[in-house]
């Protein structure tokens, strides 16, 4: 009996794909990131839907260490919270948050800390606003 001329093709190319799963699950899943452990979140905002949630703001992280680099980040946003969301103003605030639970509070991801340049004040929009809710949460730098 002839081998059809395609069968050594076949053959190789199972064999490859065959290693290459192999090759990957041999490997293990990827590892989980890893959380900023030595940064913290500061943030003024100005309502929610719901007590524990944390609506659309400011937000800037600094090393956590640096509570005073908090406040004065803080102190800033609130004088000129207008300037960044127009007719509104700050009447929440978060000191020294862990990047984790501020992901969590206001469903803008795990950890938001990775994309976030230390002590630059972003614009971010949560779905939990009480007055302007969005479908997704996001970041926009707004100032150093």
């Amino acid at each position: 009996m002839k081998l059809p001329r395609t069968l050594p093709r076949l053959l190789a190319g199972g064999l490859a794909a065959f290693a290459l799963v192999s090759a990957g699950l041999a490997a293990g899943p990827a590892p989980a990131a890893q959380a900023q452990s030595n940064y913290r979140v500061c943030g003024a905002w100005n309502s929610s839907q719901s007590d524990g949630e944390i609506g659309s703001g400011l937000i800037v992280k600094v090393y956590k260490g640096g509570p005073d680099t908090c406040h004065q980040k803080l102190k800033f946003m609130f004088q000129y919270y207008g300037l960044a969301w127009q007719g509104s103003s700050a009447e929440q605030r978060f000191d020294m948050m862990t990047c984790e639970e501020f992901g969590q509070r206001s469903d803008t991801g795990t950890d938001p800390c990775p994309g976030l340049d230390v002590n630059a004040i972003y614009k971010y929009t949560s779905p939990f606003d009480k007055i302007h809710p969005v479908r997704t949460g996001g970041f926009s730098w707004w100032h150093r």
